[in-house]
């Protein structure tokens, strides 16, 4: 879909995380596949810069300034003219100030996105960001056959995210994608996080809205 509204030729999420996770989770083709696996192989380019830095990475024209590239990363550099990609977007998966991954987008013709395209960027990296969490939520819900542990689980999950929408004043439902968010960035369990909010030896701030 980015493709086809976005004017681009490819596009690419991966998966980044603070806690060490990478992977590519899709790619539109084996080009744009080849270099979302490279970022996140080498741990440099576009994509990471965008984890990183929690803002848009926007290079409408690589052989304008080929510093930027060859200069910051040039392994990944090489890569991409090699296949002919001429300009690349990268937008960072985020859930409040918790960042995911990255969706990106190539061009093999340069060229600046425009303002309307940006912000349909940004708005699909929230859906891919969701859609992340959702399938990690669909795994969490398995937690446990057992009733009286899945009951713990969900109580205290609960009461987790009742905590968290006093800390961040929020809705119940933000609160909670902010419990599921916190888990995902760092490698755990909602459940492990949960606990940790409950035992009050984890606390929400406003940098995480």
């Amino acid at each position: 879909m980015c493709v086809d509204m976005l004017d681009v030729s490819g596009a690419g999420i991966s998966l980044i995380t603070r806690a060490g996770h990478r992977g590519v989770v899709c790619s539109t083709d084996d080009r744009a596949a080849k270099i979302e696996d490279l970022q996140v192989t080498i741990g440099v380019g576009p994509c990471i810069d965008a984890v990183n830095s929690g803002a848009p990475v926007l290079l409408p024209d690589l052989d304008a300034s080929p510093g930027v590239g060859s200069d910051r990363w040039p392994e990944f550099f090489g890569v991409i003219a090699e296949v002919g990609v001429r300009a690349v977007f990268a937008f960072p998966l985020r859930i409040g100030g918790i960042v995911l991954g990255a969706l990106d987008l190539y061009r093999d013709r340069p060229g600046d996105l425009s303002p309307a395209h940006v912000a349909a960027a940004l708005l699909a990296a929230d859906a891919a960001a969701l859609a992340l969490l959702q399938l990690h939520a669909q795994r969490e819900d398995t937690f446990s056959d057992d009733p009286q542990t899945g009951a713990t689980y969900r109580f205290e999950i609960h009461q987790a995210t009742g905590m968290v929408k006093e800390q961040l004043g929020v809705s119940l439902e933000d609160a909670l994608l902010m419990l599921r968010a916190r888990a995902f960035s760092t490698g755990r369990s909602v459940a492990d996080v949960a606990a940790d909010v409950v035992a009050r030896r984890t606390r929400f701030t406003m940098e995480d809205t």
